[in-house]
């Protein structure tokens, strides 16, 4: 395996030469020159990092020795150790004698950066691959097979833990995304896409259920903290939670339609819960199976014969007042009279009575399947 490329070579030179004032060259495990203070240098072979690999151990150039070698000039080389290995070799030009007392400090920087740039890019690595694995999770179980479930074990995942999906969406999530990392709790799994973040979020149960306020709570203070730092406009879909691995794709699922159908019904709310749109979820559903169209189109028959839009704003407020005849009367401002007449109206037009439920529930579905278009 190579650990040192030309990029981390270089990056090896640039800052080992603010140590000491003298060039700094970095060859690679072949002895050829990958970084050096002296870009004329790269890519040719340097004789003394040949040596110095072939032998594990440092070698002194003097300008006599320069002389007779190739590709070199008076210096000390050294090793670059990982893991018990040379990985490569660390050259600094000059006389022996006068910096012979930097090698240490230059090799020793140089296998730091080196240690330090691995574990960024093991971890990195790490995070790629939670990802990879948290969407083949988001597609359901049925494709998960022994393989899978030992990569979940090397990068620390706990599939036992009760999780809901949470999608969060905005015009550039990009400048939300470090700050939702900063937040998330160590166990919350996630995948970024441009426009939007799915975010598998660990959540408490009492019981076997869930404790929604909590879980409400940090998510509308995630909401109030990126609009604060970053004076953007969020959206959150948050489904519902269903025990076991397999649950995690219909959470996903339902936080998918929730948002959908929520930015079309509620546009100016900012969080959307399954539990609040399980209904237009369902008609949602039922649409894409082309099933939808079954429901009969008493919007239409209604709006066609309500010009000031009347009757379907009292339709409208019945529902959300659960049929008090008093509190539609008085949230619209009209005499209960007024108010059964436009009943009455709407009974006429469509052949469904509101004040029934099953013709209720017929005409309130007819509505939202025309907001949701």
């Amino acid at each position: 395996m190579r650990f040192l490329n030309q990029s981390l070579a270089q990056e090896i030179v640039n800052r080992t030469m603010k140590i000491i004032n003298r060039n700094i060259n970095v060859m690679n495990e072949k002895g050829v020159i990958i970084g050096s203070g002296d870009k004329k240098r790269i890519d040719s072979i340097h004789e003394g990092a040949v040596r110095v690999i072939e032998t594990k151990s440092g070698f002194e150039i003097s300008e006599s020795d320069a002389e007779q070698l190739h590709g070199v000039k008076a210096g000390i080389n050294l090793p670059i150790n990982f893991h018990d290995k040379v990985v490569g070799v660390i050259g600094i030009t000059g006389p022996p004698d006068e910096i012979r007392n930097y090698g240490e400090l230059v090799k020793m920087a140089a296998e730091m950066i080196l240690q330090q740039a691995i574990l960024i890019d093991e971890m990195q690595w790490d995070e790629r691959l939670k990802e990879e694995l948290t969407i083949q999770l988001l597609n359901g179980t049925k494709n998960l097979n022994s393989l899978y479930f030992e990569r979940v074990k090397r990068v620390g995942i706990n599939l036992d833990i009760p999780r809901v999906a949470v999608i969060l969406a905005a015009d550039n999530i990009s400048k939300g995304y470090k700050w939702i990392r900063e937040k998330r709790e160590s166990d919350d799994l996630y995948v970024m896409y441009s426009d939007h973040i799915i975010l598998l979020k660990k959540i408490d149960l009492q019981g076997n259920q869930w404790v929604y306020s909590k879980t409400l709570k940090q998510i509308d203070n995630w909401i109030l903290g990126l609009e604060k730092s970053h004076q953007l406009h969020y959206k959150m879909a948050i489904g519902n939670y269903h025990p076991g691995i397999e649950g995690i794709s219909e959470s996903y699922r339902e936080a998918v339609y929730t948002l959908s159908v929520g930015n079309k019904i509620d546009p100016h709310k900012a969080i959307y819960c399954y539990g609040d749109y399980k209904l237009p979820v369902f008609l949602a559903r039922a649409n894409q199976l082309g099933i939808g169209e079954q429901i009969g189109p008493y919007y239409q028959q209604i709006k066609d014969h309500d010009k000031k839009g009347e009757l379907l704003e009292t339709l409208l407020a019945y529902v959300e007042e659960n049929g008090d005849m008093n509190k539609v009367a008085g949230r619209l401002f009209i005499h209960r009279n007024t108010l059964r007449y436009r009943l009455e109206r709407i009974t006429e037009l469509t052949k469904k009575d509101p004040r029934k439920v099953k013709d209720l529930l017929e005409l309130y579905l007819s509505i939202l399947q025309n907001q949701m278009k």
